[in-house]
């Protein structure tokens, strides 16, 4: 049940159920809202899941719906940067930045 996955907090919560349930490359495809040309996570029904899970636990009980999307605005802000991305994005820009006079 993700409601054991639990976590110190709801921003370790959240990192803590994602990581579990959704692998990076479909993190890289949502944000909350669904801007910038990504889909909207809060459309979803694992959007409930996230909302409903830390109110189990007795440290994130009192979450309200804009505490679990601010969470996990954060949670896919960094998103790009997960499953090997940040090293590669770097390398890129290396060379890049390399070939250039």
């Amino acid at each position: 049940m993700v409601a054991d996955i639990g976590g110190s907090s709801l921003e370790d919560a959240t990192r803590r159920m994602t990581k579990f349930m959704m692998v990076p490359e479909l993190q890289r495809q949502y944000n909350v809202t669904g801007r910038m040309g990504k889909l909207c996570f809060k459309d979803l029904r694992l959007f409930e899941v996230f909302y409903g899970a830390p109110k189990n636990n007795a440290i994130t009980q009192n979450v309200n719906r804009k505490d679990v999307e601010m969470a996990l605005g954060k949670w896919f802000t960094g998103a790009r940067d997960r499953g090997g991305e940040r090293a590669a994005r770097a390398l890129r820009e290396k060379r890049t930045s390399t070939q250039t006079p």
